[in-house]
């Protein structure tokens, strides 16, 4: 077995305040890096995440960069040591812009910087939409998993989201067919508390520019980027800024990533306030323990 790492960064819903304060108190690089990002964004990311409560980190233009600040900054103070050739990285939803930094892609400013324009303009798309969460039969393939999403979202008129695993997909769309769809799915189903219905046909108004700000960003070589659109391994720096230009509005195949990543990995690691990510991983863990770095000295 290959003593490569996958590691893994979280995605929206994930946030805790205090996250990455332990990381940024303990190392001087990532200290640096966080203050270097509050200058960037013009948000004072110390405030924002060691001493905000939950409801104010939770709106999305704010949320969005905050993680990717924490999760990076956790990576930053300890994450790179050891670092393999064979190593993979992969972020669920806004978590893709974290593990573009941390496979190399991204400079770490610029990644909170993409991530602070991403959940601006998703913040500001019209419309009344919200997501649904549906436990499904424990499904053998993502393919199959998939085509089911799919079905299910095709049935009550709404787009597919995120495939998370072999017994949970996540649906998207305008609240009404939202609320009719969990009241058929009954205790199966689960409306999320969340401002807007991402990754469905709602975020088109935010693609345009979108990726214009994907296409200024400068984005260099890296290594080991899986895309959280198709679980496909990144065959360069073009690959990866597609994936996440796609993954604005498109589902997270995470149930993709999972497959791709964890049966030739030794080990399997999360970064920052990952707790969301990890669960999904367990149905793939074989016996494996997952490193759970949310703070600095944590190992």
């Amino acid at each position: 077995m290959s003593a490569a790492v996958v590691n893994f960064f979280p995605g929206q819903g994930s946030q805790t305040p205090g996250m990455g304060r332990r990381s940024v108190e303990r190392d001087a690089d990532a200290a640096a890096f966080f203050d270097r990002a509050s200058d960037a964004v013009q948000m004072d990311m110390r405030q924002l995440c060691f001493h905000a409560t939950l409801q104010q980190l939770t709106p999305t233009q704010v949320q969005q960069p905050a993680l990717t600040a924490a999760s990076l900054a956790t990576w930053i103070a300890h994450g790179q040591v050891g670092r393999a050739s064979g190593d993979r990285f992969a972020g669920h939803s806004i978590g893709a812009i974290a593990a573009a930094a941390a496979s190399g892609y991204l400079d770490p400013v610029d990644a909170v910087r993409l991530a602070a324009v991403r959940g601006r303009l998703m913040a500001e798309t019209p419309g009344a939409g919200t997501m649904l969460a549906v436990v499904t039969r424990r499904t053998a393939s993502e393919a199959a998993q998939y085509a089911h999403a799919l079905r299910l979202a095709d049935q009550y008129d709404l787009d597919v989201a995120a495939v998370n695993g072999p017994t949970q997909v996540v649906l998207s769309g305008a609240v009404a067919k939202v609320e009719a769809a969990h009241k058929e799915l009954g205790p199966t189903s689960k409306v999320l508390l969340v401002s807007h219905a991402f990754h469905s046909r709602f975020m088109a108004p935010a693609q345009p520019e979108w990726s214009t700000a994907l296409d200024g960003a400068l984005f260099g070589s890296g290594e080991g980027y899986v895309r959280s659109t198709d679980g496909e391994p990144a065959n360069g720096a073009e690959s990866v800024r597609e994936d996440l230009r796609l993954g604005l509005r498109q589902p997270v195949r995470w149930m993709a990533v999972l497959e791709a990543t964890t049966q030739d990995r030794s080990s399997i690691a999360v970064w920052g306030p990952a707790r969301g990510v990890a669960r999904l991983a367990r149905p793939y863990l074989q016996q494996r323990q997952i490193r759970m770095v949310e703070e600095a000295g944590s190992r």
